[in-house]
C-alpha cells in the first residue's frame, strides 16, 4: 500500500514580489494529529495560530513559541519516514513563466470542457503553479509508493471561492477542487512522473487557524526568507528576529552557504533578488 501524505503549501513573497515562491510541509498522514496536539501546545497565552504576520520581535513569548514551533517542524521531519519540509524561491522570469504556462494550461482545458465561471477559472489558474511547483519538489520523493491523501493549501481572496464551488463536466457536478486536483495529476504523470500521486480528492482550500500544516509551513517560508535576507545586509528588527529564531533551529544545515553568490538585496528598499534565473531551494528531508 503507499505511503499516505498530508501536506500544508502556502505562498512567499517579497515586498514588491522580486522573488516569489510557495514553502511546504510534507507529513505521513498518521503524523499529522500528533504534530497538531503538540503544535497546539506551544502556542502562548493570546495566541491562536502560528503566523509569520502576527509574529512580534517585541515579545519574549513570540519570540520562544516560534522558535518551539520550528524545532518540533525539524524534529517531525527528521524523525518522520517521508516528511519533507521545503521553501522554494523563484526569480521573476521564472515565476512569470511558471504562472503563464500554467494559465495557459487552465484555459485550455476548461475551455475543452466548457468551463465558462471565471471565478473559478481564477481560483484554478492561481492555486496551480504552486502545485506544479510542488510535484517539482518531491521528484525524488524517498519513500515508494506514495500518495498525497491530504493538500491543505493556505486560503486566498482568489481561492476561497473556488474552494466552495462545483463544476459541470459532461454532465456532472464536480468540486472544483477535484477537477483542479484531476488537473495537477495529469500534469505530474507527464512531467513527474516520480512524484507521489495526487487523490483526486485531496485538496482543501482552507483558512490557517484550522491547519497547523499550513501555519508550520507559512512560518517556514517566511522566516527562511528572512533568514537570507538577514545574510545579505542589515535589515528591520523583525526580520533580523526571525532569522535569529530560523539559524538558531537550521544553523547545522546552512552554516556553509554562500548567498552572496545567490542572491541579493537590490534597489532602494533592499529587495531580496536572486542572482540567476531559476529557484532557490531550502530543504529538509528524513532519508
Amino acid at each position: 500500500m503507499p505511503m499516505e501524505l498530508a501536506i500544508g503549501l502556502d505562498d512567499i513573497a517579497t515586498e514588491k514580489a522580486l522573488s516569489s515562491g510557495w514553502s511546504c510541509v510534507v507529513l505521513p498522514k498518521t503524523e499529522v494529529a500528533k504534530f497538531a496536539a503538540e503544535s497546539q501546545k506551544l502556542l502562548p497565552k493570546g495566541m491562536t495560530e502560528f503566523h509569520a504576520k502576527k509574529f512580534s520581535q517585541k515579545k519574549p513569548a513570540h519570540c520562544q513559541a516560534y522558535g518551539d514551533f520550528l524545532a518540533l517542524l525539524r524534529k517531525t521531519a527528521e524523525t518522520a519516514p517521508g516528511a519533507l519540509l521545503a521553501s522554494t524561491l523563484n526569480d521573476q522570469t521564472w515565476h512569470a513563466d511558471l504562472t503563464s504556462s500554467a494559465d495557459r494550461l487552465v484555459t485550455s482545458v476548461f475551455a475543452a470542457l466548457k468551463i465558462t465561471d471565471q471565478t473559478i477559472a481564477a481560483g484554478a489558474k492561481a492555486a496551480a503553479p504552486a502545485l506544479f511547483t510542488l510535484q517539482r519538489l518531491l521528484t525524488s520523493f524517498p519513500v515508494s509508493p506514495a500518495a498525497v491523501h491530504l493538500l491543505e493549501i493556505d486560503r486566498t481572496t482568489t481561492t476561497a471561492h473556488f474552494g466552495a464551488q462545483t463544476v459541470q463536466v459532461n454532465g456532472r457536478a464536480l468540486p472544483a477542487t477535484r477537477l483542479l486536483a484531476t488537473l495537477a495529476e495529469s500534469y505530474r504523470e507527464h512531467l513527474f512522473p516520480k512524484s507521489p500521486e495526487l487523490d483526486r480528492s485531496a485538496i482543501t482550500i482552507v483558512d490557517s487557524s484550522t491547519s497547523f500544516l499550513v501555519q508550520a509551513a507559512d512560518v517556514l517560508g517566511n522566516f527562511s526568507m528572512n533568514y537570507v535576507i538577514r545574510n545579505l545586509g542589515p535589515t528591520t528588527a523583525g526580520r533580523t528576529k526571525k532569522a535569529e529564531i530560523f539559524e538558531s533551529v537550521f544553523h547545522d544545515i546552512l552554516a556553509h552557504t554562500e548567498f552572496e553568490k545567490l542572491a541579493s538585496l537590490s534597489g532602494p528598499d533592499f529587495e531580496l533578488a536572486l542572482k540567476q534565473a531559476g529557484a532557490l531551494t531550502f530543504k529538509v528531508q528524513h532519508e
